[in-house]
């Protein structure tokens, strides 16, 4: 009998796209997996009605391995397919391990220069089961238990394709067998000392054994973990809005003391992954969690939870960056239209009738300086001097961001400060040239 399952599922899963891809990449590594849907995926181009093109990286860790990108070559020249090989370096020293370093390489490769194309992956059933159960045993949560998804568009990122998720291995060997294609055998896929490796010669064909159709069947649970992982996004997605969050996606503390301790915790994994944080551990996260709900937290609280921080500051919790600006030391501005400062730069803007009269500027010594405490600014012409300080609590500026702000002094007296406003002394009359500085984070 024919075997058309690997056809019939790329055609369905086509069907059920949220979008129509015009061009399709398929990573092609010269396996049986990827060597079938390339077959496939080449069928069905015409009458689809997309490009296709293939791409194979070499990590060079196999002696041999030059010999494989030769055979794709040929078989994609055979099909009529534009082929590109991508050489890429595997990091020895990669906190996840060879396996890991080597597979993220790997997408990294396929992904790079994609110029808008869908990229195509050839994972099958038995690929999906043996994610679902390895990251089970690593106590993963209900995303990271949800295993691979069909279909994976992350904002910002290049949009992946696995058609073949839930068909069978031996679907794909028979299709194969059919149409009498030839594929190469990665040695490193037979190494048990991997741990997916192990899991996939060892540990899943006792378990089919004893219970046939277990590899669907894990299969299914991720599905469902998936379902239930996107439910919990949109129940996040609605804290976050319910909370206010701003174009700085900054949101309200009182509001996120109320939800229950699982939520509150849903919503963090939910603004780190926004955030494109890397996600803490269960620990962490409850910790991260404890912290943010003592009272002494809304007077200024941050937190690293690894490339990111959750931070507090009065009414409003957010996600930024770990790393904070470097300590500025100080400058003199001669006139330039941009000074470099603590990492970002300070932009000196012309203006009419705002910010510093220049008439004040021309001749005057001009200096960028750190804040030492103390500084003391007229923000209005008929009120008083206020403190530094004062002012920049009225601006909500969290007490870890107040010491790498620029403070613009004037022959000796303060002019500006960032978020704090202009000396009176200084101010621009209406009608005359003026300057206005501002600060940026980002240089």
């Amino acid at each position: 009998m024919p075997s058309t399952e690997p056809v019939s599922a790329v055609v369905r899963h086509w069907r059920q796209l949220p979008v129509t891809p015009t061009r399709l990449r398929i990573g092609l590594s010269g396996g049986l997996d990827s060597t079938v849907l390339l077959h496939v995926l080449a069928g069905l181009r015409e009458a689809l009605g997309f490009e296709l093109s293939a791409v194979h990286v070499n990590h060079g860790l196999i002696p041999g391995a030059n010999a494989w990108a030769v055979r794709c070559r040929q078989f994609c020249d055979r099909l009529g397919v534009p082929f590109l090989v991508r050489e890429v370096v595997v990091r020895r020293d990669h906190p996840g391990g060879l396996e890991a370093a080597a597979r993220e390489a790997r997408h990294g490769a396929l992904q790079e220069d994609a110029d808008g194309a869908c990229l195509v992956l050839a994972h099958h059933q038995g690929d999906q089961a043996e994610t679902v159960l390895f990251r089970a045993l690593r106590g993963a949560g209900m995303r990271g238990a949800g295993g691979m998804r069909v279909w994976d568009a992350r904002a910002g990122g290049v949009a992946i394709w696995r058609p073949l998720l839930d068909v069978p291995r031996r679907d794909l060997q028979a299709y194969a067998d059919e149409h009498t294609l030839l594929w190469v055998d990665d040695p490193s896929n037979q190494d048990p000392r991997f741990s997916r490796n192990f899991l996939r010669l060892e540990v899943l064909p006792r378990i089919e054994a004893h219970q046939a159709g277990a590899s669907a069947g894990l299969a299914r649970t991720g599905r469902l973990c998936a379902e239930a992982a996107d439910l919990l996004d949109d129940l996040a997605d609605l804290d976050l809005a319910a909370m206010g969050g701003t174009a700085e996606r900054r949101f309200n503390h009182s509001m996120a003391l109320g939800l229950t301790s699982p939520r509150l915790r849903n919503v963090l994994r939910r603004a780190l992954h926004g955030a494109g944080a890397l996600m803490p551990d269960e620990d962490r996260l409850r910790e991260a969690e404890r912290q943010m709900r003592q009272e002494t937290a809304a007077t200024g609280w941050r937190l690293v939870l690894g490339s990111h921080a959750l931070c507090v500051y009065r009414d409003a919790w957010w996600i930024e960056p770990a790393g904070l600006p470097v300590m500025a030391l100080p400058q003199v501005w001669a006139g330039e239209p941009r000074l470099a400062w603590a990492g970002g730069a300070v932009a000196f803007n012309a203006a009419v009738g705002q910010g510093i009269a220049a008439s004040m500027l021309r001749g005057a010594c001009c200096e960028l300086r750190p804040r030492v405490g103390g500084e003391r600014l007229r923000p209005r012409p008929d009120g008083p001097a206020r403190s530094i300080k004062n002012l920049l609590q009225e601006a909500a500026i969290p007490p870890w961001r107040r010491r790498s702000l620029p403070l613009l002094w004037v022959e000796g007296r303060l002019a500006w400060v960032a978020g704090g406003g202009v000396d009176v002394a200084f101010r621009c009359p209406p009608g005359e040239p003026g300057v206005v500085p501002d600060w940026s984070e980002t240089a």
